[in-house]
């Protein structure tokens, strides 16, 4: 394959990801919070399985987090060893669509993650996702911990 056949394809390859965590744009018959669901990336839905340390710290451990994620914006994040749950709540987007809005709303115990227990109910979370990989950035004053999760299913979809 010649050196422009390369790039073409990696070109190629590249839209098609973005693609996958594109929003509908044609939102103008749906309702307000039917409005709210398609500005939700599609690409965080599914059944994430947190690695062992997290990104910006190896002296953390995260391997016992696994996290579920509807399509409606309700999620699950808990303890898949003691099967205790961690946050519970709902996902919304911040107001440039770049973090997700963390809020737990669950009314049970609130035990934040390892390197985010200073995390606030209501919390502006920093993503990066694929088909495959969902990374989830907290940061606190010059601190970051990013807990990086394998999609349990992939193409990743939670089945109800």
């Amino acid at each position: 394959m010649t050196a422009k056949g390369v790039i073409l394809f990696t070109a190629m390859v590249g839209a098609l990801l973005l693609c996958s965590c594109a929003k509908n744009e044609d939102t103008s018959s749906l309702t307000e919070s039917q409005q709210e669901q398609s500005d939700f990336p599609r690409c965080i839905v599914g059944e994430w399985k947190c690695r062992e340390t997290p990104l910006d710290n190896s002296e953390l451990y995260s391997g016992y987090l696994s996290l579920i994620i509807r399509s409606d914006g309700n999620y699950l994040m808990y303890d898949a060893e003691a099967g205790n749950p961690c946050l519970k709540g709902t996902i919304e987007m911040d107001d440039d669509d770049l973090d997700l809005i963390f809020v737990d709303d669950s009314g049970v115990d609130f035990a934040p993650p390892a390197g985010w227990e200073n995390m606030s109910k209501r919390q502006e979370i920093g993503y990066f996702a694929d088909s495959y990989t969902l990374k989830l950035t907290y940061t606190d004053n010059d601190n970051s911990v990013t807990l990086v999760f394998d999609a349990v299913n992939a193409p990743n979809e939670v089945k109800t």
